[in-house]
Parts: C-alpha cells; structure tokens; sequence
C-alpha cells in the first residue's frame, strides 16, 4: 500500500500550478512565452519526426486509452479488484468530464498558425495532457501499489512519466497546443488522480472488503 501522504503535497503544488497558469494564461509576458516556445518547436519539425509525433498523440488519445480502460477493467474485476476498477474507472471518465467542464469555462481558442492536425473544442486545459496524464498516474499508481518488484516499479515510473511528457510536447509540436495549455492539463490531470486515489485507498477500498468479509 502507498502511503497517500507522499502525494499530498504534490497535488497541492499541482493546484497551485493551475491557479497560476489560469490566472496569467491571458497576460501579454504568457502569451510571449506561450508563443516563443511554439514557435521554437515549429523550427524542430522534420518530415522524419512528424509521423512519430501523430502516433504520441494518438497513444494519449480517446481510441487507444479507452480500449485501454476497457481491458484494465475487466482484468480488475476478474480479479476481484473492485476498489481498483472503480478508481480507475473515475480517473478515466471522471478526467474526461472535468476537463471538458474546464474547456467550456476558459473557452481558450487554439493556436492558428501551422496546426498538424485537426482538433476541436478549446485548448485551454489541454485535454491530451490531461486525460492522459491522469489515466496513465492512475495505472502508474495501480502498479506501485500491487507489484512486488522493485524493477517493475522504476520501469513503470520511467516508462509512464515519458510518455505523459511526449503525449504533451506532441500536442505543441503538431500546433494544436500552447505550453500553458499543456502544463495546466499537467497540474489538473495529477491533482485529480491522486484525489481519485485518495478516495479508493481511505474508503473505496476498505468498505469493498469489508463488504466481501461479511
């Protein structure tokens, strides 16, 4: 069992994150920022990387984690994990509809310069990085509280934390993102999975079992 404790502080650092970002997205000094670094990365693209960096963006989207979610959670149940499916299950939609709820309140247009890629709704919290970070953190945490080896828990740390991070810079690279959007999908997507995991270590999970010892 993890200590929920550890993470505490970082959720509170995330929200704090978020309230800065959501406060100055719309200063002249973070719209310079916002555009220098998009523009910075518009000078990286090379026909070699941009296939590459579509299929990040694609692994961070709707069609590849929602399948995802799907088998995790028929797996969760078979093993009769419910506490587990059901905390997965709210950081997957619970995400989802929150930062839809978000997108509709800041109603943030999108870069127009030189998009990749069609996208729709508004940018501001980026949905990709915020889906996508608390759906993998929330797997993250799910391997960091059931595997027993050591190695498979550095692996997962180091394999989940990259992705998160190239799923966001995809989103830039392919011109449908600002940094801001990114980092505030960053701070919301982290802050609502270890709220959702604070939930099913204090009570989801221990009122399952003792449901099933009765």
């Amino acid at each position: 069992m993890l200590s929920i404790k550890r993470y505490t502080i970082g959720m509170v650092l995330s929200l704090i994150l978020f309230l800065f970002l959501m406060f100055t997205y719309e200063t002249m000094w973070m719209k310079q920022l916002d555009f220098h670094v998009l523009h910075t990365i518009f000078d990286w693209r090379i026909d070699l990387l941009t296939p590459c960096m579509i299929f990040i963006t694609i692994v961070g989207s709707w069609h590849v984690t929602a399948p995802i979610w799907f088998v995790l959670l028929i797996f969760l149940l078979y093993k009769r994990q419910a506490a587990a499916a059901l905390f997965i299950t709210l950081v997957f939609w619970g995400g989802r509809g929150l930062n839809w709820l978000l997108k509709e309140i800041f109603q943030r247009p999108r870069p127009e310069w030189s998009q990749l890629v069609d996208a729709s709704h508004y940018s501001f919290p980026s949905g990709h990085a915020m889906n996508s970070s608390a759906f993998y953190i929330g797997i993250l945490l799910l391997v960091l509280t059931y595997a027993k080896s050591r190695l498979l828990k550095v692996i997962s740390l180091i394999l989940f934390c990259m992705l998160i991070v190239l799923i966001g810079f995809s989103r830039m690279y392919l011109g449908v993102h600002y940094l801001t959007d990114i980092l505030a999908g960053y701070a919301v997507g982290f802050a609502w999975a270890i709220s959702m995991y604070q939930l099913y270590d204090t009570i989801a999970k221990p009122f399952l079992e003792r449901l099933i010892q009765r």
